[in-house]
């Protein structure tokens, strides 16, 4: 899914994502983690929780058979991507990928902003989509620039359940890799909290902040964030003890020298069916 939207926004390439505060209200209690939980071996309670995570991963095709769901993704855009460097030599490239009509929408306005979604069967671990459609444009669009983003929707049909796991998995070898070299991991548990009668941890890995579901270890919330890019992701227990993506937000700042100022956004909204 990073991979597509790198592409469709044509440089915005290995930006990295942030971290967005849990929201007050959420916060219904506070555990004694003595009094809950003892540990052998010395290890730490957010390794505990980060262990029992990776241990009780599957892929989604394990979990369940058939899935039917649509997806929303809108995508937003504030920069002049006009003034950015070697414009000409990206461009080119752009268009030889077969990206020429996404690149001379984003360019043609600095101020940009569509809405897209289509339907999606997971079936016995593949994907297949449906119903691709333009739900909304700021600006207004030529047909051949309509046709050109609703064929690259690969990002709206990616396999983001394993996707995320998998962030969790490589996150937490780095730190393996760090603690045997007895280097500093930043690794800590971030307290808890409880929604729909299931108490939620957070352990924050790194730049990485995971919210974990009792019981299911499954993953609740994720933030990742890298100075002040942000990705902000939400997943709902649509079946017992199974958690799913149902939105996502992320928001990327370019900061480098002699490249425009601004910003590019984009949305996910998830409904199971």
């Amino acid at each position: 899914m990073m991979k597509q939207l790198i592409i469709l926004l044509c440089l915005v390439v290995l930006l990295p994502v942030g971290v967005r505060a849990q929201e007050d209200h959420d916060i219904a209690v506070s555990l004694n983690l003595n009094e809950v939980v003892v540990l052998a071996d010395g290890m730490t309670f957010e390794e505990y929780l980060v262990k029992q995570v990776l241990e009780n991963a599957k892929p989604l095709k394990k979990r369940l058979q058939t899935l039917r769901y649509s997806v929303t993704c809108k995508l937003d855009k504030d920069m002049d991507l006009t003034k950015i460097p070697h414009r000409r030599t990206m461009t080119f490239a752009a268009r030889l990928a077969g990206f020429g009509q996404i690149v001379s929408a984003l360019m043609e306005h600095k101020v940009f902003g569509i809405t897209m979604a289509e339907d999606v069967l997971f079936n016995k671990g593949k994907i297949t989509t449906s119903n691709v459609r333009m739900v909304e444009m700021k600006q207004k669009l030529t047909e051949k620039q309509v046709k050109a983003f609703l064929k690259h929707d690969g990002m709206m049909s990616a396999n983001v359940y394993d996707m995320f796991y998998e962030k969790v998995r490589d996150k937490a070898k780095e730190l393996k890799k760090k603690y045997r070299k007895k280097q500093e991991t930043d690794m800590r548990y971030m307290g808890s909290y409880t929604t729909g009668g299931r108490t939620i941890y957070k352990v924050r890995i790194d730049n990485l902040q995971v919210h974990i579901a009792d019981g299911c270890w499954q993953i609740k919330m994720l933030d990742y964030t890298e100075g002040q890019n942000k990705m902000h992701f939400d997943f709902s227990e649509v079946r017992p003890d199974l958690y799913l993506l149902s939105k996502g937000n992320a928001k990327f700042y370019v900061d480098r020298q002699k490249w425009p100022n601004g910003y590019i956004s984009m949305q996910m909204t998830y409904t199971y069916k």
